[in-house]
């Protein structure tokens, strides 16, 4: 994030967001989006998206591997702080929120 730009939340020691820039300059109100930042590496990003019907907002959360660097993909919530905790969980034990087919 610019040093302008204020987080919308509370983060933790060593824990940052930095605002992406909009995909496709086209869109004008494209939802934001953020990296999740870790002692200054990127270990995840967050999506904000709403439900038409909803007056709800919603945090779509995707942590990165820290061994394969393949993406977690964690569940939304309404609640930001709660999944920029969840990536940072994720991001130091993806054993816990790696999905594995029941057949495996």
């Amino acid at each position: 994030m610019s040093s302008s730009e204020k987080v919308p939340i509370e983060l933790p020691d060593g824990v940052g967001l930095r605002r992406l820039p909009p995909k496709s300059h086209r869109s004008r109100n494209a939802p934001p989006e953020w990296d999740v930042m870790l002692d200054g590496a990127r270990i995840g990003w967050i999506e904000q998206w709403n439900v038409r019907s909803a007056s709800s907002t919603f945090y779509r959360a995707t942590a990165v591997h820290p061994g394969t660097g393949a993406p977690i993909p964690l569940e939304s919530s309404t609640d930001l702080a709660e999944r920029v905790e969840k990536v940072v969980a994720a991001w130091k034990d993806p054993a816990r929120f790696v999905r594995k087919s029941s057949w495996d």
